[in-house]
């Protein structure tokens, strides 16, 4: 009686399991279709319930927490991801981003260092280890990272960064020439990020040769730039406001 039982507990089990992987498989796909974040969230969570050994779930939701700046949640979920996949780098680049946007340097180099230990071709964890070890105030470190993350990199985003960081090194070791010519190929790789991403009007200025008669054709360029969305912005701040009642 017992044995038959038994049987019967195991075969309801094997049967049951299967549907769970596949609707997690199925909520995961809906998050993976969905255009709101919030939804993604709710569906990659729902999807975490049924089958909490789902790794990419935790990848995917991690990602999102981090562009919300949600840190704490992002960490949780990629300590749930490297739990579950040691081997794979990519958990321990996105730990050591989080760490570096709060500010725990160290362990932020310490995560991107097991990224490279895995995967010693990982030009992003070059160029945001690099990145750390700028805010460190390492420039030395960080200029060995970058040229590497550019040497071996073969996404344009990814040099463009290790190029703007490599770019802010070189100014920190007041190498004004190389830092301005770094900038420039950064803007060359990676225009779309320039208004966030690089320097200010202020750095723009203050990289000028001492000669105030003189401006190189690539800072000449980029006050163009700034200068037509300062106007782009003005026309569009007109057009959206109001008019002023009598």
């Amino acid at each position: 009686m017992k044995r038959t039982l038994l049987a019967v507990i195991i075969a309801i089990l094997i049967s049951v399991c299967p549907a769970w992987g596949q609707d997690a498989t199925q909520l995961f796909n809906l998050g993976l279709e969905s255009s709101m974040v919030n939804k993604k969230i709710h569906y990659f969570t729902k999807a975490l319930e049924l089958n909490p050994r789902l790794a990419i779930a935790y990848d995917k939701r991690g990602r999102l927490y981090y562009f919300q700046e949600n840190y704490d949640k992002m960490m949780y979920d990629f300590y749930k991801f490297t739990n579950l996949r040691p081997s794979d780098p990519e958990g321990y680049r996105m730990l050591g981003l989080a760490q570096m946007r709060m500010g725990n340097l160290d362990v932020a180099i310490d995560k991107f260092s097991r990224a490279l230990e895995l995967e010693p071709n990982l030009a992003s964890a070059y160029g945001y280890r690099a990145e750390a070890y700028h805010l460190k105030g390492f420039p030395e470190k960080a200029i060995q990272d970058a040229t590497t993350a550019i040497e071996i990199g073969t996404a344009q985003p990814t040099i463009g960064r290790a190029y703007t960081v490599r770019s802010k090194a070189y100014r920190q070791l007041g190498q004004e020439d190389l830092a301005a010519a770094d900038f420039d190929k950064a803007f060359d790789l990676d225009p779309e990020n320039y208004g966030y991403k690089y320097f200010t009007i202020t750095n723009h200025l203050a990289s000028f040769t001492n000669d105030s008669s003189y401006i190189s054709p690539g800072d000449m360029r980029r006050l163009g730039l700034i200068g037509i969305i300062a106007v782009l912005a003005a026309l569009i701040f007109k057009l959206v406001l109001p008019s002023p009642r009598k």
